[in-house]
Formats: structure tokens, C-alpha cells, sequence
């Protein structure tokens, strides 16, 4: 028997609320982060309808983890304190972490009926690499553990420097460099970096538009082919991501990868598996390495509640 837990999973644009009772994971809330002044203001807001108000809490928020403090990097700046949580809303117990710490976590233990096979390959016992374009760019890492199981290495790897590999991305970093100065992965690996893509596009081709179709209107304008940017967005921004993933693979040295975040799940059939593995194995000599890789999407709404539940020790 565990006590019940809060869980929080905090982005720019959404923060997602639950209980877990004894490791089961109730009915999740979203509400959006920008309407409400802090964190605890939202969590109150959540926790005024729960009968049994839990006393221990485990928040993933979108930011670098310094000292038991998150601010995030998306969104509204909010300071997110431990130990300021903690008193605010009466805790015995908080776990904070980053919010793509809490989702790498629970990316072995996926359920099948949630793991989408991009790629097939040989797998082994070897580093995990975690890559998810949400609203930002998420990477983090799981390095095996002798005795079992894996230790999470957090990281701000969307903010590393993207490569161009053809003259139109190319051209595209070009003209993100005069507008950004350092160009890094999150400007187009990410839903806000595929609303600053499609701009990018239409400065380049002479296209006039007018206003600014978010992400999600530019995944419906690519799936039903009623605008040519948007269907180029959506390729540039599938090789390029597939090209990236191949890059943190290497590095890694990766046996395996997983593709989170909540951009690609919406997308379903618009996105193009081959292209992304076109990409993902185009690394010259070691092509055969890459092609052992296996590929899998997560597509669980509840991945970094049960990636949270693992760090607490708590059953998912």
C-alpha cells in the first residue's frame, strides 16, 4: 500500500494533474499554464475537487533542474521551488525533476498498445536515447545499471546547435541564424520551431501570408494538402528531426531510441516513417551501426505520470 501522490507534468503551454493511489494513476486534468500565476495557484485549483488531499507530490516541469529549482523555459516564467511547494500546498514529500527526466524514466516499461515501431533493429542492453518534440525539444538518456535497471542522465540537448545536411536547410539556418544568432534544434525540432519553420519557408519562397498558423494548423494544412508550405514544413521538419535523432544516437551511443513528446502522436499517419529512417540512417560509414538501432514511438498520454511513479518508488 502507498499513500496517495499528486502528480504534476508541467509545460509551457499545458500542465497536466493527477493522483496516484497506490501506484494506479487516476483521471488526468489539464489546464492551461499561462492562466494562472504560479504553479501552486494551479495545483490548488486541481487539488479543490480531490477528496483525499495527498500529501506527497512528484512534478516534472519543462526546465533545467539547479538547486531544487525549475523555471520554465516555455511559458510563464515560473519559479518552481521545491521546498516553496512543499509549504504553499502542505506537503510532507515533493519530488521535483525535469519534466523529460520524469517521461525517459518510464520509456522501457511503455505498454505495448502505446509503443509504435518506427524501426525495427537489434536493441541490446545498451544506452537509451529519449528525444521528444513537444513545445519545446526534450532529450535525455538512460545508461544501464549493473545490478538492473537504468540511471537517467538529464540534458538541455534540443538547445545544441543544429546541422543542415542539403542546400535548403541550408538556406533555411542561414536566415535563422540572422534572426536567432545561435540556431538550435528547439527553432525547428519542436512545435514552436514548426511555426518558426513554416515562417521561415514562406520568407524564403516570396510566399504571402497573412497571420501565423500555429503547429497544429499546420499539420491539418499538410494533411489535407491546402498549402504547399505547409506540406514542405511538415517533410524539412520530419528529415531534419530523423537526421537529429541519428546525431544523438551517435553520440550516445545509443542501442536504442525512443521518440516522445506531444507533437508526433497527433500527427499519426502525416508523419513519414520513411523519410525519418531515410534520415536517421544516412551516417556514411556507420549505416550498418544505425540500421541495428530499433525506433520506437511512445504515444501514452500518461508517460511522464509513470515515469514520475518510478522515481518515487512508487508501483505504475
Amino acid at each position: 500500500m502507498t499513500a496517495p501522490v499528486l502528480l504534476a507534468d508541467v509545460g509551457g503551454t499545458f500542465s497536466r494533474f493527477a493522483v496516484a493511489d497506490n501506484g494506479v494513476i487516476g483521471e488526468t486534468t489539464v489546464l492551461e499554464s499561462g492562466t494562472y500565476r504560479t504553479f501552486a495557484d494551479a495545483a490548488s485549483v486541481f487539488l479543490h475537487d480531490v477528496a483525499t488531499k495527498p500529501r506527497r507530490a512528484a512534478i516534472a516541469a519543462a526546465g533545467p533542474l539547479t538547486d531544487g529549482l525549475i523555471t520554465l523555459t516555455n511559458g510563464p516564467q515560473w519559479p518552481i521551488a521545491r521546498d516553496a511547494v512543499r509549504a504553499e500546498l502542505g506537503l510532507d514529500e515533493v519530488l521535483l525533476v525535469n519534466d523529460f527526466v520524469g517521461l525517459a524514466v518510464s520509456a522501457p516499461s511503455t505498454p505495448p498498445e502505446f509503443a509504435v515501431e518506427l524501426a525495427p533493429g537489434d536493441g541490446g542492453d545498451g544506452v537509451i536515447a529519449v528525444i521528444g518534440p513537444g513545445t519545446g525539444l526534450g532529450v535525455a538518456l538512460l545508461a544501464p545499471r549493473p545490478g538492473g535497471g537504468h540511471t537517467v542522465l538529464a540534458s538541455e540537448g534540443g538547445h545544441a546547435a543544429l546541422a543542415a545536411t542539403n542546400e535548403r536547410e541550408i538556406a533555411i539556418v542561414f536566415r535563422l541564424m540572422h534572426r536567432f544568432g545561435h540556431v538550435k534544434a528547439e527553432y525547428v525540432l519542436s512545435g514552436i520551431g514548426l511555426e518558426i519553420l513554416w515562417q521561415t519557408i514562406a520568407e524564403l519562397d516570396g510566399v504571402k501570408v497573412e497571420g501565423k498558423p500555429t503547429a497544429g494548423e499546420i499539420a491539418e494544412r499538410a494533411r489535407r494538402k491546402a498549402c504547399d508550405v505547409s506540406v514542405e514544413t511538415v517533410a524539412i521538419f520530419t528529415g531534419w528531426l530523423g537526421a537529429f535523432t541519428g546525431d544523438i544516437a551517435l553520440i550516445a551511443g545509443a542501442s536504442t531510441v525512443y521518440l516522445a513528446g506531444g507533437v508526433l502522436p497527433r500527427w499519426g499517419t502525416l508523419f513519414d516513417t520513411a523519410l525519418f529512417r531515410r534520415r536517421f540512417l544516412a551516417k556514411g560509414t556507420h549505416r550498418p551501426l544505425m540500421e541495428k538501432i530499433p525506433v520506437t514511438l511512445i504515444t501514452d498520454p500518461k508517460a511522464t505520470f509513470r515515469g514520475l511513479l518510478v522515481l518515487l518508488g512508487d508501483t505504475a
